[in-house]
């Protein structure tokens, strides 16, 4: 399949208040970027494009041993030039797949049906979305009155009317185009908003006049397309993640006794039977065996815990009988 997937990585992050990157700081122990790459690496891409701004020398020290291509957008012009910037380096005649660096929690799954769809409809644009409790801050997706599996336009909250705002379906930031037409309507993209950007979403009502190809995909899944612009939002987006992982190694037999006290991070590997007690914290690589019994109150970073280990603070305990001491 000719598929290319461009992740947007050029924002300022202002609001995030930091000296590095927003799409570095790390959620469950990964930089945010890293949960986007792994969605798009499950579409089996001939390319990933990373859109990167002239400050973004840190995101391609970090990610550098990737296999992936950096491309510049020289001045943050908004989403719709960063897109733009790729028209020389891709297969017109092929899908470009469009995703947020900060955006860390869409699953692989989503993804991949957003494609099959789009393929199957033979659109020319679809987009995801999903209803949210609290729109706020999200463009709103206004349908087709005569097929509402397609899309009308994508209007921002700071150029919305009172009754659009009151729609709680949202944009999620995430398309899949046919390149060719995409590239001809981002020529046709003017600036005509508040923050004097070229909007991505834009080339949606353009698209849809012309062709009227555009399509919705509906993500019953709300949190899948949180954003992350604030350190609030960085916490919110830990609990949504930090839930999959909990629940992840439930399914395959681990024992939390009161999950909400432990801290879990992505590259973590547990053991069948493991029974984690409260006030633990598993970092990096730590690796546990069957059987193991962690806490209360231990802190294990890169660790190796054989199986039917009991860890408690400042001490490992292990049983050669297979039972717990």
């Amino acid at each position: 399949m000719n598929l290319s997937v461009a992740i947007l990585a050029a924002g300022q992050s202002k609001r995030f208040r930091s000296q590095k990157s927003k799409v570095l700081h790390h959620l469950c122990g990964k930089p945010l970027l890293f949960y986007p790459l792994r969605a798009a690496r499950s579409l089996k891409p001939q390319k990933i494009y990373v859109i990167v701004g002239p400050n973004g020398q840190d995101i391609r020290d970090q990610f550098q041993a990737e296999d992936v291509e950096f491309v510049l957008q020289p001045e943050p012009r908004g989403t719709g030039d960063a897109v733009r910037q790729l028209e020389s380096r891709l297969d017109v005649s092929g899908t470009l797949v469009v995703l947020p660096g900060d955006a860390p929690l869409i699953r692989p799954e989503t993804l991949q049906e957003l494609v099959r769809l789009h393929l199957q409809n033979q659109g020319i644009a679809t987009v995801l979305t999903s209803e949210v409790p609290d729109p706020t801050g999200y463009g709103r997706v206004v349908r087709s009155r005569e097929n509402p599996e397609r899309l009308l336009m994508i209007v921002e909250e700071t150029d919305a009317f009172p009754e659009e705002r009151e729609i709680r379906e949202v944009n999620a930031g995430v398309y899949a185009f046919q390149a060719g037409p995409l590239f001809q309507a981002l020529r046709d993209l003017r600036p005509d908003n508040q923050q004097q950007e070229y909007y991505l979403p834009d080339v949606l009502e353009i698209l849809q006049r012309k062709t009227g190809r555009v399509y919705v995909y509906q993500t019953r899944d709300w949190e899948e397309i949180l954003g992350v612009n604030t350190r609030a939002e960085l916490a919110q987006a830990h609990r949504v993640m930090h839930r999959r992982l909990i629940q992840r190694w439930q399914q395959v037999g681990v024992t939390f006794l009161h999950p909400e006290s432990v801290y879990l991070e992505y590259d973590v590997e547990l053991a069948q039977d493991v029974l984690v007690y409260p006030f633990t914290a598993l970092l990096g690589n730590t690796q546990v065996g069957q059987g193991a019994v962690l806490g209360p109150g231990v802190v294990l970073r890169d660790a190796r815990i054989a199986p039917f280990s009991h860890v408690t603070q400042g001490n490992t305990k292990e049983d050669p009988h297979g039972k717990h001491s």
